[in-house]
């Protein structure tokens, strides 16, 4: 065993002395002992925490408090403790947030879908009525040129004087001797034609209107059944404007009952119309 010299006294002690048997100075100072749970300094041969009361199983001796203690083999540190509580905190937050941006990502995509039904709504209903109007525009027009066609018709054949229609049925001063010429005359004029060229024009754009109304969106079924009716009754009524065909009696007959459907079918339109 090696001996030194006390640093106090200068007596002469072993090297492995904690403390000097003559005077007593610690020579050595002794490891501290800390509360792995709140890490308070307590002395040595105490079953439990002076401060918090935690039972004292596996101190590590060292000069600054461990606050660990071993757990199944996996060391739990406080510092650990807070990570995994706020840990668990942020993960909570993390899904109630999300549980809130699904739900209103919900709610907006809800949202978009009644807006654009509503937008489809209000366009399909402002499209049922300008065709139902450009029918009816038409339907007049096709009315002005099929009673001026009967009338030309009427008085080519009976040979009637008539101040709207003598320059078609009698030209040169005398009547045709075919009807088919006076008619012919009549949609010759520049006046007469420019009308027929309307009427045109006029099927043109409720054709097109059709096409973009034959799928109605559920509570404009019956309005576009409705208006389907009031369709074929225009077409029938301006076809027989712009195309006399058949005698003249059944040609006005035809023209009549196609006029009289017209009319009928818009007067049960009028009821699916906005005002």
């Amino acid at each position: 065993m090696a001996m030194t010299t006390c640093p106090n006294c200068g007596e002469q002690i072993s090297d492995k002395a904690k403390k000097c048997v003559h005077c007593g100075t610690v020579l050595i100072p002794e490891e501290k002992k800390y509360c792995p749970d709140c890490g308070a300094e307590f002395e040595e041969g105490l079953d439990t925490c002076p401060k918090c009361g935690c039972p004292i199983e596996n101190i590590v001796e060292t000069e600054k408090a461990p606050q660990q203690v071993e757990v199944t083999g996996v060391k739990i540190t406080k510092q650990s403790k807070k990570i995994i509580v706020i840990a668990t905190i942020a993960v909570i937050i993390a899904v109630i947030i999300t549980a809130i941006g699904v739900r209103t990502h919900k709610k907006n995509v809800a949202e978009k879908v009644k807006a654009e039904a509503q937008k489809q709504s209000e366009e399909y209903s402002t499209n049922l009525s300008v065709a139902a109007y450009s029918m009816l525009s038409g339907a007049i027009k096709a009315e002005t040129c099929g009673n001026m066609i009967k009338q030309v018709w009427y008085n080519a054949i009976y040979k009637e004087s008539n101040s709207k229609t003598d320059k078609y049925t009698k030209p040169n001063g005398y009547y045709v001797s075919d009807f088919n010429d006076a008619l012919q005359t009549l949609f010759s004029d520049n006046s007469f034609s420019s009308q027929i060229a309307d009427i045109n024009n006029n099927k043109d754009t409720v054709n097109s209107l059709m096409k973009k109304l034959k799928t109605p969106p559920e509570e404009y079924k019956d309005a576009y059944e409705s208006l389907s009716k009031l369709y074929d009754a225009y077409i029938s009524l301006t076809n027989l404007a712009t195309d006399p065909t058949g005698n003249l009696q059944t040609y006005s007959q035809n023209f009549n009952d196609a006029d009289n459907e017209t009319l009928n079918c818009y007067n049960a339109l009028k009821m699916y119309l906005e005002e």
